[in-house]
């Protein structure tokens, strides 16, 4: 049984309480993770890192162990077995998708977390949740049915769809289910298809494959004679067998399977995602057809957009609006994701002329180069951005008025570059974010805004002197935050706006 009670507890270790958990530890938060489950599950709903959550978890140093063990895919294939989306289209340096298992994503962001000092208990649940203006107790059952009563700071539930944690506090979950199934098969492959990334959509159905790099495939079958065979009926071979076939008229031969599966999705969403000090996050917080691959990226981004501002706010530096921008931020985010991908599921299983005729059309017009490039930066993450804060100053100077200039970018993503000058070690800018502090980029020719910054917020901001090469649209004074998104932005006559900047984001200076 643990004997320090933890700052933050976190419920499920999935990837959205394993990110949480790595972020909270990795800034010295004192962090305990309750994960039901006795051991990892073996089975991988999501099999895949688009580039925006590659480049969150390079910001921290830690895609490298991902690299090693997925597969990058950087032309996944239409369906129409000659069109190709075509991800070196994106400016990144992730420009595919990381086909990698869920469970070793996971594993990955578990040993993160306990190396950054976070501490996960398995076998043991939240039971029950009390909460008061200061601190919430929480009531956690053990793998010995006992029942312990923790009192921490804070408590996050990423445990899932069902969440206790939600449920305890009284947010609704309000949705719906969707009546057809579809089916899982990992297995290796007697005939594995060329290219080894393929998907194919025919009158019948779709079937996508995707190598997992030790042999094993996942094949994702839509297959619109069985879409309404209820979940509980199990599937067997034989059957994901004659589906691939009815669908592509060849056999791809599975064999020996892992996993067989049929699932059935829902979209719900929470309308709030915080209660005092109970918060929500992931699937907890909102659930979604897994089309595009986006609910595990989801996940850990709310994971990232949320783990720097619990830290300020468990400092006393946090300004009184920062901890709330969390739900004002992620929450409409979650609410577009749902729309699009139910759009984009009813788009793939109706068999109504008008769909057959759309889903011809958006093949054709795939192969168009030009066409892509929206779409991919959809699907990488990239078209995200995040309002201003309130409470600016005048003229919006301390958030960073929306609009033409500098302070357009304020809530986008920060692309990498390579950093000249200023002495700085660090050669990248993703690199400077390692530390998950905020970081001032000054590219004045005398420095105004480091000199101007001061030593005030050293404990809460790198200032770094340097020139990002070939990013022109970039501002001589940037502000970013541990996230990776705009703060605050200005030009070198505005650079003297830093301080009122600093305190808006970060709090009073130390004297």
């Amino acid at each position: 049984m643990p004997t320090d009670t933890p700052t933050v507890i976190v419920s499920g270790a999935g990837p959205t309480g394993l990110a949480l958990a790595s972020e909270l530890s990795g800034a010295g938060v004192r962090c305990r993770v309750v994960e039901k489950r006795p051991r990892p599950s073996p089975w991988s709903r999501a099999f895949g890192l688009m580039p925006r959550t590659m480049e969150l978890l390079d910001m921290r140093g830690q895609m490298e162990p991902y690299l090693e063990a997925g597969l990058p895919c950087s032309r996944p294939p239409l369906g129409d077995l000659r069109g190709h989306l075509d991800y070196h289209r994106l400016d990144t340096p992730f420009p595919y998708i990381l086909i990698i298992p869920q469970s070793r994503t996971e594993e990955l962001l578990e040993k993160a977390a306990v190396e950054e000092g976070a501490e996960i208990e398995r076998g043991a649940e939240v039971t029950g949740v009390h909460q008061d203006p200061g601190s919430v107790r929480v009531e956690i059952t053990g793998a010995d049915g006992t029942t312990r009563t923790e009192t921490a700071d804070f408590l996050v539930g990423c445990d899932g769809v069902r969440s206790t944690v939600r449920q305890s506090v009284g947010i609704p979950f309000p949705g719906r289910d969707y009546h057809q199934s579809l089916m899982i098969v990992d297995a290796p492959l007697g005939r594995p298809p060329e290219p080894e990334v393929y998907a194919r959509i025919t009158r019948r159905g779709m079937v996508a494959a995707y190598p997992f790099g030790d042999g094993t495939f996942r094949l994702i079958i839509l297959d619109r004679q069985k879409m309404n065979v209820p979940v509980e009926q199990p599937l067997t071979l034989d059957e994901a067998s004659e589906s691939v076939r009815g669908i592509l008229g060849i056999d791809l031969e599975p064999y020996d399977p892992l996993w067989l599966s049929r699932f059935r999705s829902a979209q719900r969403h929470a309308p709030r995602y915080r209660q005092g000090r109970v918060l929500l996050a992931g699937d907890a917080a909102h659930t979604h057809i897994p089309s595009g691959g986006q609910g595990l990226q989801v996940g850990v981004q709310d994971a990232m957009n949320l783990g720097w501002k619990l830290v300020a706010e468990l400092s006393g530096r946090a300004p009184d609006w920062l901890l709330d921008s969390y739900e004002r931020e992620r929450l409409p985010i979650a609410e577009a994701t749902l729309r699009k991908t139910d759009m984009n599921f009813r788009f793939e299983t109706s068999d109504s002329a008008p769909s057959r005729l759309a889903r011809w059309l958006v093949m054709k017009g795939g192969r168009i180069g030009p066409l892509q490039t929206p779409v991919l930066k959809e699907f990488a993450n990239f078209t995200l951005r995040y309002p201003p804060p309130p409470h600016t100053g005048p003229g919006g100077r301390a958030g960073g008025r929306v609009g033409k200039g500098p302070n357009s970018l304020v809530g986008t993503r920060i692309p990498d570059a390579t950093l000249h000058g200023g002495g700085d070690r660090s050669r990248r800018l993703f690199e400077l974010f390692r530390d998950r502090r905020f970081v001032l980029l000054d590219q004045t020719p005398g420095g105004r805004a480091a000199a101007a910054a001061g030593q005030g917020w050293g404990d809460r901001v790198r200032v770094t002197r340097a020139h990002a090469q070939g990013r022109t649209g970039l501002p001589e004074v940037l502000l970013a935050r541990p996230d990776g998104y705009v703060a605050w932005a200005a030009g070198a006559d505005g650079a003297d706006g830093v301080r009122t900047a600093l305190a808006h984001w970060c709090g009073a200076p130390q004297p």
